[in-house]
Order: structure tokens, then C-alpha cells, then sequence
């Protein structure tokens, strides 16, 4: 396996390279491999593909050792690969997004000109500098699914323009200059990879759910739990329509089971809330950061911030049920 280059070296593709991927298929097939995937990924393109996530893992994941990777034909083509296209492709894992930089394509000119022979983007499109291969090379698969979310920097053959996302509820809208719908389909899709690289870090802070329902009971528990626009809009398109909880002072995603039942649309506030004690970092240390994070995709969206209670969320978004 190529080695990884430290932070002084100075790599052979230091001026940047270009790239835009124009869904071919070909990396889905080829030698045998492993593609990991973790228990997000697999609900996420098991809910795409309309299926229980039990029955996708039975049917389309293997695991090994102690992870998970998704299965393979014999002819080490990937199971989700079907007439030579991706059936998951708006919602594949960390490594097929980040794909070709990868170790063994960036290794050399000729590593890469060799992928290249095979993948019809490389060469074309986009221009990534040193910093975002870096980024890239170290699993952050954002600099790719921002860039891929916005049309080509230039044109590339057979590579059609990104599909245009729902709009949002009239509640998470602006008055004036709403947002397109391509900008809200790549906002969410950047909020998207900012919870995926902080799933991956939680560990690294010794910190774990016990998944009690206790942080939801807001009454009971004594605190409050707010959310921005796109934080709030994520949450809706993953929660449950109706709302499973009718009390207007709860989560409505909160079930009688004392379990969360919107664990892919949760909040940051939920991602980053662990009851103590806390052997590693303390929660505010972890959210802090990613907050900014994404205080600041609203503004290179062009997304109107709001900062709310999830409770003025849930009645501007889905009103109670009538009372009694």
C-alpha cells in the first residue's frame, strides 16, 4: 500500500488536480475488495432503496472481523451495481464518494494516469488544490459532495446537471430571496458529511449513548434543545410523518418507548448530548466547533439562519394533533 504523505511532503500533485465524476460505474467493479460501511451508511441507502435495513444487511453487507463492508459478486463487481449504474448513488458511503483519491491512485503520475484509463472523470471538471486532497486522502469526503453538488467548473462529457431537491416546508423558508432548490440540496448534502465526520470522531472523545429517552423528556429532564434552519429541515425530512409524539411540549419524534424514532434527522444538540461522566472531552467541547461549522454552510448556501427551540420547529413545521 502507497504510504500517506505527511503534512511537509511535498506530493507530485501539489498544483491540483481535476476531476468530475460522471457515474460511470466502472470503480464499482473490478478485483475483489472491501468497501466499509458504517451502521449510518446502511440504514441511509437501505431507506434509498425502500428496504428494511435488517433485509439490506442480509442481503447486500458482509462483515469482517469487527466491520462491516458491503458484499460483492464473484467477479468483484458491487451488489448495488445494476446495468453498469450505482442504485445508491445519491447516498454511497465515505469511500466510493471519496474515490479515485485514494492512496494507491495518488501514489504516482502513473498510478494516476492508470485509474484514469478506467474512470472517465479524471482529468475533467472540477480543479481540487493540495489542501482538499488532503482532505480527501484523510476520508473527509466533503470537498467532493460540495463541489458535486453544483454544476461543473467546466464542462464535462456525459456528466448531466445535478437533480433539483424539494423544496423545504413553507415554515423553513425566507420571506424574500428564498433559496433555490439546488441550494438546499447542497447545504443538506454538506450538513449531511458534517454529521458523518463527527460520528466518526465521537469515539475518539470516549463518549457513548446509552439511548435511555431520559435527554428527551424536556419537562423532566429540565433543558431545551434548539436547532438551526438546516439542522431543523434535515430532522424533518428523516422524522416520522405523522408525528409519533402528540404532546406539543415534546419531541415529535419522541416515542412511547422512551426511544428516539428520527435517529438519522437528529439534531447537532442530540449528536454531541451524552450524560456523564465524561472520560474524554465534554460535550460542549465537541458541539462548539461543529456549531460553527454549521452556522457557517448556511451562509455559503445562501440558507436564512434561525436558531430555535425544536418545539417552535414542530409547531410551525407539524402542528399537534387536536387535544381533548
Amino acid at each position: 500500500m502507497a504510504r500517506r504523505p505527511r503534512p511537509d511532503d511535498e506530493p507530485w500533485w501539489r498544483e491540483g488536480l481535476r476531476f468530475r465524476c460522471t457515474a460511470c460505474g466502472h470503480c464499482c467493479t473490478g478485483a475483489p475488495g472491501f468497501v466499509w460501511v458504517t451502521d449510518e451508511e446502511i440504514e441511509r441507502m437501505a431507506r434509498h432503496l425502500a428496504m428494511p435495513v435488517a433485509r439490506f444487511m442480509r442481503m447486500h453487507v458482509r462483515r469482517v472481523g469487527r466491520r462491516l463492508s458491503l458484499v460483492e459478486r464473484k467477479n468483484g463487481d458491487c451488489v448495488l451495481l445494476k446495468d453498469g449504474k450505482c442504485t445508491v448513488y445519491a447516498v454511497k458511503p465515505v469511500p466510493c464518494t471519496t474515490f479515485p483519491f485514494w492512496e494507491g491512485p495518488l501514489a504516482s503520475e502513473d498510478a494516476w494516469r492508470e485509474t484514469g484509463a478506467r474512470c472517465e472523470g479524471i482529468g475533467q471538471g472540477d480543479l481540487y488544490p493540495e489542501a482538499d486532497i488532503r482532505r480527501l486522502l484523510a476520508g473527509d469526503p466533503a470537498p467532493l459532495v460540495e463541489r458535486h453538488a453544483q454544476p461543473a467548473a467546466t464542462p464535462v462529457p456525459g456528466v448531466a446537471p445535478a437533480p433539483a431537491a424539494a423544496a423545504p416546508a413553507a415554515g423553513l423558508r425566507a420571506a424574500a430571496d428564498e433559496p433555490s432548490a439546488a441550494q438546499w440540496a447542497a447545504a443538506l448534502q454538506a450538513l449531511e458529511q458534517v454529521y458523518a465526520e463527527l460520528e466518526r470522531e465521537l469515539p475518539r472523545h470516549q463518549m457513548t449513548c446509552a439511548a435511555s429517552g431520559d435527554c428527551c423528556d424536556f419537562d423532566r429532564f429540565g433543558h431545551r434543545l434548539y436547532a438551526s434552519t438546516l439542522e431543523a429541515e434535515w430532522f424533518f425530512r428523516h422524522a416520522p410523518d405523522p408525528r409519533v409524539n402528540q404532546d406539543a411540549r415534546q419531541c415529535p419524534a419522541w416515542g412511547p418507548d422512551r426511544l428516539c424514532k428520527a435517529r438519522v434527522g437528529r439534531m447537532l444538540g442530540c449528536r454531541t448530548f451524552h450524560c456523564g461522566p465524561y472520560p474524554g472531552s465534554r460535550p460542549e467541547d465537541v458541539h462548539e466547533p461543529y456549531d460553527r461549522r454549521i452556522k457557517a454552510l448556511h451562509d455559503a448556501h445562501g440558507i436564512p439562519y434561525r436558531y430555535r427551540d425544536i418545539l417552535d420547529w414542530a409547531r410551525e413545521r407539524r402542528p399537534a394533533g387536536p387535544r381533548a
